[in-house]
């Protein structure tokens, strides 16, 4: 017999299902959104999302095959029990995560894409660097600023020099 904390760690991983879905989504809109743009413009989303499409895609597909294979005979999807974080750390992480962590991440992820929007690339990415890694991971102020300038110089090196691309201004320029 099963206790109660095994059997609710053999359900299917729903997590993994929803995020993976939700990453065909955006890539597919994202890749759909570039087909309005010269080629130029679109040549650089166009390949990043075309790539992380079909990784997406791919992965739906494996944990598809993984349940229709495990749906037969055994009952528990063919998803082993996690015992502890040694066996598989991202699959305990996402069966053991709570409401509260689940709502901090995604509260993180949409700052982001809210703050890309309204600030541009360029003033959200160190910003949003230092913000999460002081306040999340409680890093030194040290390695979140030297990280933060890092991701800003890379950012305009490849985008403005190397590339000379498009990228997003924000709303303030």
């Amino acid at each position: 017999m099963t206790s109660d904390s095994e059997r609710s760690l053999r359900k299917w991983p729903m997590a993994d299902l929803v995020a993976t879905v939700a990453l065909v989504a955006l890539f597919a809109w994202a890749l759909w959104a570039s087909t309005e743009w010269s080629l130029r413009a679109a040549l650089f989303p166009r390949m990043v999302t075309a790539f992380g499409l079909a990784l997406a895609l791919f992965h739906l597909i494996l944990l598809l095959a993984r349940w229709r294979a495990g749906s037969g005979a055994t009952g528990d999807h063919g998803v082993a029990p996690i015992s502890d974080a040694e066996d598989d750390p991202l699959d305990y992480a996402f069966a053991t995560a709570g409401r509260r962590a689940w709502t901090v991440s995604l509260a993180w992820i949409a700052a982001f894409f809210l703050a890309l929007y309204v600030l541009g690339v360029y003033v959200t990415a160190p910003l949003f660097t230092v913000s999460y890694l002081r306040l999340t991971v409680r890093a030194s102020w040290r390695l979140s600023v030297t990280y933060a300038v890092v991701v800003g110089v890379v950012l305009y090196a490849v985008f403005e020099w190397l590339l000379t691309l498009p990228k997003p201004e924000g709303l303030f320029l």
